[in-house]
């Protein structure tokens, strides 16, 4: 597919102006359109994704989604088509820039200001999710600020539904920093979802900073699932409570605890404004800014306002002839012309040589009688001779022109310039340190140079100084080819560690991926040698919970964990590792332990004797016999006060056979008052008998031997006295 360059139409209206900025998956175009005689931005899908129908379909949902809203804080849609192997979207032209170039620009913002900032974004987005729309991915890169300072939503391409069902997916659609946990964790996406991104924007603006990092974007995603999001006054000073709880409120972990909607969020936070008595603030606009930067270009629209212009054109006529005027070329094509003054020759076929002249007849003989036929004769001779100069001055001189200099003109004037010299202009981007983008930086070829009348003359058009490529995961030679279509060479650096950047690939270069330099500026890149070898840390001595987590934390893999009985070590501490601390492993190396598998006896003392004996073979021990410890009291009959080892004792697992003691001893209940009926229950809950027969279970006790609170045996008998 054929990349768009200046001049070039896409559906035979807009026509390209100036790049503004190249994203992800499209390049942002200033575009004329052509009809209405206005500067518009084209978002035009990249080539690598025209045949992808998801982006593709990603694409349209945008437009969709745009054009159904209607808001000053949203960026307005007015057009979407194809043109070719073209997919474009016609919208406003923002020339301010972006909430992140502005971030970029002045760092943290105060309360007032991040407050200013925020009301626009929510009373946009309140928009959208009136209408039923979840926006999926806010963050400062789609917050865009205009020339009259407003802020305006961007970017609806990952818009859905706030009651479509949510799909499982393996991949997190969205950017890692500002995701809500629910598009993590893969649960149903509601307007409460865009509410934990715009927490996450506020919490930028007042620290500069985000909440979570990782070492990856699925690590940094995946943080939020674990952890709340920090107060900003932890770091930075200056934060009100008031704005804390807000942001603590917009980032809660489930959503039922978030505000629902952004009019909510808006709600809750014009309330904190006014509470604090936060002033009024004007967001400024960004000026090392790419809109800002192309919006410093003037918008090429001289050829759509005023009548046709007209040009006088001279062609091969009598001398008497009249010269009429003719309309200028078409609208794509149109430039302004002066007329050719009256020293321009006539204009003759460029390639058709002058027809031979005939010999003049012989001269006749002078006489009054032949003035008239003289006059004629006086009259062809001066016609053949201005016919013989006039093509010798063409086929010498006269067919050739000179390139006039356009040097610093604006790419409109140089084609103009070019033109009016009677050449065909074209024009070629080119790289030049000196001249601005989009200002003429020469001719090719140069100018005073002779060229045929009509030839084509390259119109070169700087795009500035270039920049240092991306090395996105290429090798040296695909670098270096990237590389020399800027004008810029390499050379090899010392070989860096790279986590993230497979080995003998491009992982850094300095001067660094972005930045402008010289043309034919060498840069040094740094292929990756892989991961940074990782020593195997001392682990030896902590338990198995604790080592797994050190090793995970540098990324090795425990792979195996054998036991081994020490006498005197407890169990599940580490006793050996393999391999030995100290050794260098790449990441995601595996580890195998050994471990203390020394049984300890727990405490089983007051338990019941069913929870005992779970409790005992939960911890590798069999109970292989249960006595009664007859100097021992307990609250039942099955209350276990001990155990054969002892709780505590550290045991081979090999031998893990245990004896559980219980009670042999209950304390006597108080059953004076009772019925013999009652107390014969009651009793015999703790292992205790009586003396009385059932015939007597209505009678009333009046005493009771031994006495309430005394030990008594189990299975030994209270007497009781029973009243009438």
């Amino acid at each position: 597919m054929a990349q768009l360059a200046v001049g070039d139409l896409l559906d035979d209206r807009y026509r390209i102006d100036h790049p503004i900025a190249r994203g992800g998956m499209s390049t942002v175009y200033r575009c004329v359109d052509l009809r209405l005689g206005r500067a518009v931005a084209a978002k035009v899908l990249d080539e690598k994704y025209i045949t992808d129908p998801v982006f593709r379909q990603r694409f349209r949902r945008e437009a969709l989604a745009m054009a159904q809203l209607t808001h000053p804080n949203l960026v307005n849609v007015y057009d979407f088509g194809s043109d070719g192997d073209h997919l474009f979207l016609v919208m406003e032209l923002i020339t301010g820039g972006t909430l992140r170039e502005l971030l970029a620009e002045r760092g943290p913002m105060p309360p007032h200001a991040a407050a200013a900032v925020l009301r626009a974004v929510l009373t946009g987005l309140s928009a959208a999710h009136t209408a039923g729309m979840v926006h999926r991915d806010i963050k400062p890169d789609n917050i865009l600020i205009n020339g009259d300072h407003r802020v305006k939503l961007a970017d609806f391409g990952l818009v859905r539904s706030a009651t479509a069902a949510t799909t499982a997916t393996n991949q997190i659609v969205g950017t890692a920093a500002y995701l809500s946990p629910e598009q993590v964790d893969g649960t149903d996406i509601t307007p409460a979802s865009d509410v934990y991104s715009a927490g996450i924007v506020l919490f930028e603006l007042l620290t500069g900073t985000v909440p979570f990092s990782g070492d990856n974007p699925l690590d940094h995603a995946y943080q939020r699932l674990e952890e709340d999001v920090p107060a900003p006054s932890s770091r930075i000073g200056g934060v009100p409570s008031l704005i804390d709880a807000l942001v603590g409120t917009a980032t809660a972990r489930a959503p039922q605890d978030r505000f629902a909607d952004a009019a909510e969020f808006l709600a809750a936070l014009d309330d904190v404004a006014a509470e604090l008595t936060l002033p009024a603030f004007t967001v400024p606009i960004p000026q090392n800014s790419a809109a800002h930067r192309a919006a410093a270009v003037p918008t090429d629209i001289t050829d759509l306002v005023g009548p046709p212009a007209m040009v006088t054109e001279v062609t091969d006529v009598p001398p008497t002839a009249v010269v009429a005027p003719v309309a200028e070329p078409p609208v794509e094509q149109t430039r302004v012309h002066e007329a050719l003054g009256p020293q321009a020759p006539p204009a003759l076929p460029a390639e058709i040589p002058p027809a031979p002249l005939e010999a003049p007849p012989p001269p006749k003989p002078l006489s009054n009688r032949g003035r008239t036929g003289l006059i004629v004769w006086l009259v062809v001779i001066s016609l053949l001779t201005a016919a013989v100069a006039v093509g010798g001055w063409w086929f010498g001189s006269g067919r050739y022109g000179e390139i006039p200099q356009v040097l610093g003109m604006d790419r409109a004037a140089a084609v103009a310039t070019i033109e009016e010299a009677g050449f065909t202009p074209v024009t070629e981007i080119v790289y030049n340190d000196e001249v601005p983008t989009d200002r003429s930086a020469g001719t090719q070829p140069g100018d005073g140079e002779k060229v045929v009348r009509g030839g084509e003359v390259t119109v070169l058009v700087s795009q500035g100084r270039p920049t240092v490529p991306a090395p996105e995961g290429m090798d040296v030679l695909a670098y270096q080819a990237a590389a020399s279509e800027r004008t810029l060479t390499v050379a090899n650096g010392e070989p860096v560690y790279s986590p993230d950047v497979e080995e003998g690939r491009v992982a850094l270069t300095e001067p660094a991926a972005g930045e402008p330099v010289a043309i034919g500026t060498t840069v040094t890149v740094h292929v990756s040698r892989g991961p940074e070898p990782i020593q195997v840390p001392p682990v030896i001595g902590l338990d198995l919970t604790a080592a797994e987590a050190r090793l995970a934390e540098l990324g090795l893999t425990v792979a195996a964990v054998d036991s081994r009985y020490e006498e005197d070590i407890p169990g599940g501490q580490v006793l050996e590792v393999s391999p030995d601390p100290g050794t260098e492993l790449s990441r995601g190396s595996e580890i195998s332990l050994v471990v203390s598998g020394t049984l300890t006896v727990p405490e089983v003392s007051g338990m019941d004797q069913a929870t005992a004996t779970a409790t005992l073979e939960a911890a590798g021990f069999t109970v292989d016999d249960v006595r009664r410890d007859r100097s021992a009291t307990g609250t039942g009959p099955d209350t276990a006060v001990g155990t054969s080892p002892a709780a505590g004792e550290l045991i081979d697992p090999a031998d893990a056979e245990i004896t559980l003691e219980l009670a042999g001893r209950v304390t006597v209940p108080d059953v004076v008052g009772m019925t013999v009926g009652q107390a014969r229950q009651l009793l015999a809950g703790v292992g205790l008998d009586i003396n009385s027969r059932e015939r007597d279970d209505a009678r009333p006790i009046t005493r009771q031997r031994p006495a309430a609170g005394e030990d008594a045996r189990i299975d030994s008998t209270v007497r009781l006295t029973l009243g009438r």
